[in-house]
């Protein structure tokens, strides 16, 4: 058996059939309140909003977790894709990474070492042509 229920205009809390009290304004617009806290609040023309435990101000400040778990989309995920760089192949790319560090960081000092002696080399051939 399914029970009809309805929602509480103030608080949104559900109201099952036989419960809540029913507010007809002038305007013959009816109002259900799941009781009379509600009602009072809605005659006393509080904001459901800033009230914290009404369902507008949870909806407000994000602190629904059902809503949230049903909005969470899965983004498109890129599939890894390997592709060799300007300059060098996938091959040589492959070949450094495989190095052992020991070897990387004796293939640099060796580079740096070159860098110093050129840069050496170019400053004794201008103290050469200026003295």
């Amino acid at each position: 058996m399914v029970l009809k229920t309805e929602l509480c205009r103030f608080s949104g809390a559900k109201i099952y059939p036989g419960k809540g009290i029913r507010f007809i304004r002038s305007d013959s617009q009816v109002f259900l309140f799941a009781n009379s806290k509600c009602k009072r609040y809605f005659h006393n023309r509080l904001k459901p909003s800033k009230l914290t435990w009404t369902a507008m101000y949870r909806k407000q400040h994000k602190k629904d977790i059902a809503a949230e778990t049903i909005r969470k989309r899965r983004r498109a995920t890129k599939k890894p894709y390997s592709r060799s760089i300007v300059g060098a192949t996938l091959e040589v790319i492959q070949k450094k990474r495989a190095e052992k560090p020991e070897v990387r960081d004796a293939a640099r000092e060796a580079a740096l070492r070159e860098i110093k002696e050129r840069i050496k080399k170019t400053k004794d051939e201008k103290k050469s042509q200026e003295g």
